[in-house]
C-alpha cells in the first residue's frame, strides 16, 4: 500500500495539489488525507485511496503479476523508447511535418506498444502528411 501512497503523493505534488485542496475534490477530510499521506494510519482503506486517485483523474486497478512483468529488462525498454523518440523527431523534421507533442506521443506510444519496426513508423508518419 505504501507504494500506491507514494505514487499519490508524487502525483499530487506534480499537479500542485495539497491535502487542503484535495479535501473538497476527494470528499475526505484534510486531516485524514494528511494521515494517509504521512503513513500515520495503519489501514487507510481502499475506498479512501481510490477516492484520492479519482480526484486526481486516476483509478486503482489490478495488474496481473506474471513472470513476464518481473523479468522485464527496463534498461532495454528505455533504450528502445529513446530510439523511437529520436526516430519520430528525425523523420518529422526531415519530411517537414509539424506534429504537436500530443501527436508525437500518440505516434510513439502506438508504435511502441505494437513493437513496430522503424520502417512501419516511417510509413505512419508519411501517411500523416
Amino acid at each position: 500500500m505504501s507504494e500506491i501512497i507514494d505514487q499519490l503523493k508524487q502525483l499530487m505534488q506534480s499537479l500542485g495539489e495539497t491535502d487542503y485542496s484535495m479535501q473538497h475534490k476527494a470528499h475526505i477530510s484534510q486531516s485524514t488525507i494528511y494521515r494517509i499521506l504521512e503513513g500515520k494510519t495503519s489501514d487507510p482503506g481502499v475506498h479512501k485511496i481510490d477516492g484520492l486517485a479519482r480526484a486526481l483523474g486516476y483509478r486503482l486497478s489490478l495488474v496481473p503479476m506474471s513472470e513476464y512483468y518481473t523479468q522485464v529488462d527496463y534498461g532495454s525498454e528505455v533504450d528502445t523508447l529513446g530510439k523511437i523518440i529520436a526516430l519520430v523527431e528525425s523523420l518529422s523534421t526531415t519530411r517537414g511535418i509539424n506534429l504537436s507533442p500530443e501527436e508525437k506521443a500518440e505516434l510513439i506510444l502506438s508504435n511502441y506498444r505494437a513493437n513496430s519496426s522503424k520502417e512501419e513508423l516511417g510509413v505512419r508518419i508519411a501517411n500523416l502528411k
